[in-house]
Order: structure tokens, then sequence, then C-alpha cells
């Protein structure tokens, strides 16, 4: 059983569709997402934030191009903390993603990217946004994780 919830003014989270799918894959995901683009069209300033469901990443790009696509900090926190250990790492990565400001942002990057590995690790697992001071404007929703997904999940936990 999957979902796609949206946040209201008042930060309220609703579902706005449900599915049921054999396994989590491309070509399972590529029908979700489709139905779900049939439901809301393609709004503008629509952005979809995932955690790290196998194939969604590629499928959200093909189905809704163009579509500001969120990574959810807290997984890529996880991940990140289990190939890179130490106080630097754990006092720059969520300021990192915390901040509005593109300076401050910059600042916690240079203190990670002291270490190389780093600047690759992030490109090349984690390339969609996660810092508040890239996402577009147009949206007001700043959260840099999907709790409110976790929530929902939560709540539904019994039916799946």
């Amino acid at each position: 059983l999957v979902a796609a919830c949206a946040v209201d003014a008042h930060s309220f989270v609703f579902p706005v569709a449900y599915g049921v799918l054999e396994t989590e894959s491309e070509e399972s995901w590529t029908w979700f997402l489709h139905n779900l683009r049939r439901a809301i069209a393609h709004p503008n300033g629509l952005v979809i934030h995932i955690d790290a469901c196998k194939g969604l990443e590629v499928v959200v790009d093909n189905v809704f191009p163009g579509v500001e696509h969120r990574e959810c900090m807290r997984h890529l926190a996880a991940n990140f903390m289990k190939k890179f250990k130490g106080k630097v790492y754990t006092d720059n990565l969520w300021p990192a993603s915390l901040t509005c400001s593109v300076k401050k942002h910059n600042y916690h990057l240079t203190q990670l990217y002291m270490n190389p590995k780093v600047k690759e690790y992030l490109e090349t697992h984690h390339s969609k946004l996660w810092a508040r001071s890239q996402f577009s404007e147009l949206s007001k929703v700043n959260y840099v994780h999907n709790n409110l997904a976790e929530s929902f999940n939560s709540m539904i936990r019994k039916l799946k």
C-alpha cells in the first residue's frame, strides 16, 4: 500500500492518492505516478518529496519532468553517517540542510568537503534537493524531511 500525501496551508497532511503495488519497482511506481498525474495534473510549484524507495527517484523525473524533486534529509543523514563519522560531519550536515542562507549552506558544505569523498558521495548518491537554501521560493513548504508521510504511514500500518 502506497500513498501520495499533500500539505495544506496550515501544515496539515492529507492523502491525495492510494495504490497497491505488488513490488516497489520502476514499473509499479510508473503506474502509480501516472495515475497520480491524471488526478492532480502537473501544477506550477509542485514539489515531490521522496524517501529511498526502490525505483521511485527515476520515475518521478520521467512522469513529472521539471518538478522540484526533494530528498528526505533524515534518510540522507542516516545513510551519510554510516559512511562518514566524526564531529565535522555531525556539526555541519544538518545545519547545511536547515539554513535558508546560501552563504551559510556553502560554509557548512566547505567544512564537509574537506574530505573530497564527501562531495563525491553527495553528488553521486544524493543529487536531489535536500537543503532549504536550494528550494524554490514558489513552494512555501520548507520541510527537509518527510516525517509527515512517515506519520501517515504509521496511521495506516495496520492496514498494510
